[in-house]
């Protein structure tokens, strides 16, 4: 009897940590076709977004345990850091949009990136660090309360899914 309820209690406490996969597929205005995969580390409290779209491909780590998003824009070539405010996404609501396939109802949060490129990415973490490895790394930090919501700046590095918008 002990060993059933062990044994339950396992592979209960083992789909809560589990990591969730999900893949949306959509098409653009343009015919083409842009695939975004969100996994999520329960147990870590970490969240990766692949954003496959050409040229304007992008990924992301959200630490959830650290409170820090990094995000690697390849048209650009950066890493940018960001710190996630109370109001960031939580893994919750990314599963969420992600389950329901759909475009997120989150308000948009415009950062300035400094120009000053971060010395030791990996002070960060080791995911961070494997994601910029070889391109330079800045912070970026969130525009006055007046300024959110629009982009000041010429930019296509909005990323939607987390409300955020880069301006270099």
């Amino acid at each position: 009897m002990k060993f059933l309820i062990a044994a339950v209690f396992g592979v209960l406490l083992t789909v809560s940590l589990a990591t969730d996969n999900v893949d949306i597929s959509n098409s653009g205005n343009d015919s083409g076709s842009v695939n975004q995969q969100v996994n999520i580390n329960n147990q870590d409290n970490i969240a990766n977004i692949n954003h496959f779209n050409g040229w304007n491909s992008w990924d992301s780590i959200c630490d959830y345990a650290r409170g820090f998003a990094v995000t690697r824009l390849y048209n650009m070539k950066v890493c940018v850091i960001t710190k996630m405010k109370p109001d960031f996404p939580s893994m919750e609501h990314l599963k969420a949009v992600a389950d329901k396939q759909q475009a997120p109802t989150t308000q948009m949060t415009t950062y300035t990136v400094n120009k000053t490129p971060i010395l030791n990415i990996g002070e960060y973490s080791h995911q961070a660090e494997a994601l910029c490895r070889g391109m330079p790394a800045y912070i970026g930090q969130e525009m006055p309360g007046s300024a959110r919501g629009f982009a000041v700046c010429c930019s296509s590095s909005s990323i939607t899914i987390l409300g955020i918008n880069f301006c270099f």
